[in-house]
C-alpha cells in the first residue's frame, strides 16, 4: 500500500477511523448507517483508494441498516496503528488525538471533520420562551471515550469555537449560530447528510 505523508486528508481519515473504524490484525473496518450515510460511505471508499491505492469492499447488512467498508491489508493495519489508531477495542485505553495532528490547525480541522462526519449530528434545538416556540440548530459529537471528548473540546476551543461539555455527558455541543455557521464555512463536511440537514435548517434572512 502507499504510505502517504501527513496531510489534511490523512487527518480526516484518522477522524473517520476514530469515529466509526476498527482495526483487527488483518483488516481495517469502517461501519456506518446504510440508510442515512451511504453517500459518505462511498466517499470513504474513494478516500481509501486515493490515500493508500488500495481497493476496499462495501458490504451491506440490511437487517442492521449498516454498511461495512473493509480493507484487507496487514501492512495498512500496522501503518494506521503507528499513526495513532488503536487495534481491537479502541475504547479500552481511550482514544487520544494523535500527536502529529495536535498543534497543526489544518490537521485539527480535518480530524474534527472526519470525526463529526461519522459520530456527529446536526439537530434542531427547540425551546419555549414566554409561550413562544424558538428553533435553533445544534451541533454535536458523541463519543464513549472520555479522553477523546476531552481532546475534541480542547481542540475546538483552540480553534476559536465555544463548545459546551458536561463531564457527565457523552456528547460535546455547539449551540451558537455563529459557531455552527463558521464550522460549516471553515471546516465543512464530506457527509451529504450533514450538509443537507444544515442547509435545510438554516433560517432564511429577511429581505
Amino acid at each position: 500500500h502507499a504510505k502517504p505523508s501527513d496531510s489534511k486528508l490523512v487527518a480526516e481519515f484518522m477522524g473517520i477511523l476514530f469515529g466509526a473504524g476498527h482495526l483487527s490484525d488483518y483488516h481495517v473496518l469502517i461501519t456506518t448507517n446504510s440508510e442515512t450515510d451511504l453517500g459518505h460511505a462511498i466517499y470513504i471508499k474513494s478516500l481509501i483508494k486515493k490515500l493508500f491505492r488500495l481497493d476496499s469492499t462495501m458490504k451491506l447488512r440490511k437487517k442492521q441498516r449498516a454498511v461495512d467498508i473493509v480493507v484487507s491489508s496487514v501492512n495498512l493495519v500496522e501503518w494506521l496503528s503507528a499513526k495513532g489508531m488503536p487495534r481491537g477495542n479502541k475504547l479500552v485505553g481511550g482514544l487520544v488525538i494523535p500527536r502529529w495532528i495536535k498543534g497543526n490547525r489544518l490537521y485539527e480541522q480535518k480530524f474534527i471533520r472526519g470525526l463529526f462526519d461519522t459520530d456527529g449530528c446536526v439537530y434542531t434545538d427547540k425551546h419555549m420562551i414566554n409561550g413562544k416556540l424558538y428553533k435553533n440548530q445544534g451541533w454535536t459529537i458523541t463519543s464513549y471515550s472520555s479522553k477523546l471528548r476531552s481532546g475534541v473540546y480542547r481542540t475546538l476551543k483552540g480553534l476559536g469555537y465555544k463548545p459546551t461539555w458536561a463531564k457527565t455527558q457523552k456528547s460535546i455541543y455547539m449551540r451558537k449560530k455563529h459557531d455552527i455557521e463558521r464550522y460549516f464555512g471553515q471546516i465543512g463536511t464530506s457527509n451529504p447528510k450533514h450538509l443537507e440537514r444544515y442547509e435545510n435548517g438554516r433560517v432564511p434572512k429577511r429581505s
